[in-house]
């Protein structure tokens, strides 16, 4: 079943498409709004086998990790964002489980909670904040 309000704006995407520019358009589908950054989702219209295919792109937030981390509790910071338990962080890093709970532990001090569930709280807080 065909949704007529998807269609009815890709219609008008695809309308305000400026056919001499290389089809990024700010989320307005105006090309003179906004500027080159990247601080919005743009919309880009390319031309693959014949068919036209729009793109919507979303930066992602900048995460602000807790101060004082390291590059390698950085890196398990990342697993538990992604949602890997901590078994699968340790064949991952191809280190032992006690080593990512140390690890683990060393990053809950440093970012002051409790928990994984906390720790996924406050990065993507922060990072919704920018």
């Amino acid at each position: 079943m065909t949704n007529s309000t998807s269609n009815d704006y890709l219609s008008q995407v695809t309308a305000e498409s400026d056919p001499k520019d290389d089809g990024d358009l700010p989320a307005g589908g105006d090309p003179t709004s906004g500027s080159d950054s990247d601080a919005g989702p743009r919309v880009s219209r390319m031309s693959v086998g014949g068919e036209d295919i729009l793109v919507l792109s979303v930066p992602l937030p900048q995460l602000q990790y807790p101060k004082g981390v390291t590059s390698a509790e950085q890196e398990i910071i990342d697993a538990v964002l992604q949602g890997l338990t901590v078994k699968e962080i340790a064949e991952r890093r191809g280190a032992s489980l006690r080593t990512v709970t140390t690890q683990l532990g060393a990053i809950f001090r440093k970012a002051e909670v409790n928990s994984q569930a906390e720790l996924i709280a406050i990065m993507t807080d922060g990072a919704d904040d920018e």
